[in-house]
């Protein structure tokens, strides 16, 4: 019991100080919100940017999204919409945009097998015109200097690609607020944290600006098709091909909208059996940023000692929470904070032997090499 003890005190240890150089991360981080307005000056060079944007379904709040795209302080862009299915509700939505010279909708039907987005973007990608690439989710919101701060980014030396961090909107109830605080008090800084401390190996699909010219090189959808972690690919061939990849300030949002226990629960193991794929021993190890399910393991076996020990840490996880909000303009309630803990530690272990991934309706298995392979439709 003693040897129990100390390892999980060990472990404990080590939790505390990820955590402290975590919180430091974001104290130091000036971040650019989507509501902090306007960019700050004209770009030197402005080349065309087409926005790719894959959509399957109407999502929520998927108007006011498309909104935030078409409302881009930038002088020349197009925001290309694809539909695979045309009987998918989400045409009719899309009649609610208004009419302009740069918004395209494209209904295809692309299939390079594998990851469905791929396929999707594949198709818009065919539809474009414009040297740089803007690949965006559906469920993503931006302001207005949006483009204008990933293409100033795009330009400097050696850059090949740009993503962006993201911050919750949560759009739902309370397994929504749940999974808003995994994404900004637990993913957001553990990003921020590991850029910080060797090469960035981050590219979220959320947001990524790419050069045509990189892209093609890369291989394009082609190339990606298989993937799970389709965006993790495009950053590492980007990188192959001696650029380097970066995060922009800019932190964009998206919309959180979890019905209930059971989207929840598929869409964060989703998000951490990709992680393990791309990234299996940094994901291993990642129980390490769960100090509160740490500290109540210990507790158990420490008496009076563990309880001293279980009231520090929960103070300093909320002060945290407190930090990150602040930084953030993102408020998510205390009771979401703490189940997130305990469950964002549940479902890291989940990941370690999760075979498969629910995912858009379907089931996919993934196998040793972290390939998509389409399961039973449901």
């Amino acid at each position: 019991m003693a040897y129990l003890t100390d390892f999980l005190a060990v472990l404990a240890v080590f939790s505390a100080i990820y955590w402290a150089m975590a919180w430091w991360q974001i104290e130091r981080w000036r971040p650019r919100l989507p509501e902090d307005g306007r960019a700050d000056g004209p770009l030197a060079e402005a080349p065309g940017v087409s926005i790719l944007k894959p959509l399957h379904g109407v999502e929520p709040e998927l108007l006011e999204n498309l909104h935030s795209f078409l409302a881009q302080d930038y002088p020349r862009y197009e925001v290309v919409c694809g539909v695979q299915d045309p009987t998918d509700p989400v045409l009719a939505l899309l009649q609610q945009l208004p009419v302009r010279a740069n918004l395209h909708i494209v209904v295809h039907q692309q299939d390079l097998g594998g990851n469905p987005k791929v396929s999707n973007l594949a198709g818009i990608y065919a539809q474009t015109h414009y040297p740089l690439l803007v690949l965006a989710d559906a469920d993503i919101r931006v302001g207005p200097a949006y483009l204008v701060q990933l293409v100033r980014e795009l330009q400097r030396p050696g850059v090949g690609v740009v993503s962006c961090l993201y911050r919750p909107r949560v759009a739902g109830g309370f397994w929504s607020q749940v999974l808003g605080v995994q994404i900004q008090e637990h993913f957001l800084p553990s990003v921020r944290l590991a850029n910080s401390l060797g090469p960035n190996v981050y590219c979220a699909g959320a947001s990524i600006a790419i050069r045509r010219e990189v892209f093609e090189a890369c291989g394009g959808f082609p190339a990606i098709a298989p993937a799970l972690a389709d965006d993790y690919a495009i950053g590492a061939s980007v990188r192959a091909q001696g650029y380097r990849s970066v995060v922009s300030d800019y932190v964009v949002e998206t919309i959180v909208a979890e019905p209930g226990f059971a989207s929840f629960y598929r869409h964060a193991l989703r998000w951490a059996r990709t992680t393990r794929t791309v990234q299996p021993w940094g994901h291993a190890f990642s129980f390490l940023t769960y100090p509160l399910p740490l500290s109540l393991l210990l507790a158990a076996f420490l008496g009076k000692a563990g309880a001293a020990l279980l009231v520090l840490v929960l103070v300093l996880r909320l002060v945290y929470h407190w930090r990150i909000v602040r930084k953030l303009r993102s408020p998510l309630p205390l009771s979401a904070v703490l189940l997130a803990d305990v469950l964002g530690f549940w479902i890291w272990a989940h990941a370690q032997v999760a075979s498969s991934v629910h995912w858009r309706g379907r089931n996919f298995s993934i196998d040793a090499h972290g390939q998509l392979h389409d399961g039973v439709e449901r």
